[in-house]
């Protein structure tokens, strides 16, 4: 990775972009657990025509990096803005959501035929939801032998469903995926001092989850993994095969959660923090 301190932001909802020269600070959590991951970005002295202009509910997307290496490091919805002044700045607070609206709020009511596939469900509620397909392999692809009927909100279906096929479920930037456990998405990445490792790997103890996605009482069901921190990294994010290599530590881990952090323009808070457990 080169041009590591030419840094590059770009946000963009509501009809608006807001990108370089502008200090634009945030916090994108993500994480393999079914709850909704909220993130705050903080837009420095913005046009009062600009901050009128954006209209809440809508996709919003930020893109975060370096000059020759940057990508999106969240997709979802804008819910809120706020602007406040802290004495000579005007600083206007985006609270973001990483799913849609009709994920968290629409009610879905339908009746499934005998021998219906959860796969199939999944699939339908995705579209419903308007998410994208990230990846649905189901550890047991359930089949309600019955019919299955649906009553409520999608996200709680959604949740009902895969935990029938005993599989843990997220949404990350705008896709959903339903998995096994231990299951990650190899995109190749080697972590290591020369592409952006700060310090060397903290040792912690992950808790297992069990196939319902609890984590389990038992000490001896936990796994040793590590607390990493990298320069700003956008393709690293939820289930992501690492191959990380350390004075200390080399091998192969797969991402379960983290956090991508800036605190604006000058800082030296521009930095993705990770852990992650052997693959």
């Amino acid at each position: 990775m080169s041009n590591l301190y030419m840094r590059t932001n770009t946000f963009k909802t509501g009809g608006a972009i807001m990108t370089d020269p502008l200090n634009i600070v945030f916090s994108v959590p993500f994480g393999d657990d079914a709850e909704v991951d909220v993130v705050e970005i903080k837009v420095y002295n913005l046009k009062d025509s600009t901050i009128n202009s954006i209209v809440t509910n809508t996709k919003a997307i930020l893109n975060a990096g370096y000059i020759d290496e940057n990508g999106v490091i969240f997709e979802g919805v804008l819910k809120k803005k706020e602007t406040n002044w802290e004495g000579l700045d005007k600083i206007t607070t985006f609270k973001c959501i990483d799913s849609s609206d009709d994920y968290t709020k629409t009610v879905i009511k339908k009746t499934y035929a005998r021998n219906t596939k959860a796969s199939v469900i999944l699939k339908d509620l995705a579209s419903a939801a308007g998410l994208q397909i990230g990846d649905i392999d189901l550890p047991i692809d359930f089949v309600y032998r019955s019919g299955k009927v649906l009553n409520g909100k999608i996200k709680a279906l959604v949740a009902e469903i895969a935990k029938d096929c005993k599989a843990k479920l997220y949404v990350n930037k705008g896709a959903i995926f339903a998995r096994e456990q231990a299951k990650g998405t190899n995109l190749g990445l080697d972590i290591s001092k020369e592409t952006g490792l700060i310090d060397e790997p903290e040792e912690i103890e992950e808790e297992v989850k069990d196939e319902k996605g609890s984590k389990l009482k038992n000490d001896k069901k936990k796994i040793k993994g590590y607390k990493i921190k990298v320069l700003l990294n956008h393709g690293i994010t939820t289930d992501v095969i690492i191959k990380l290599t350390s004075r200390k530590v080399s091998g192969v881990f797969r991402v379960t959660k983290g956090e991508h952090k800036s605190d604006g323009n000058g800082s030296n808070t521009y930095y993705t923090e990770c852990e992650v457990v052997p693959a």
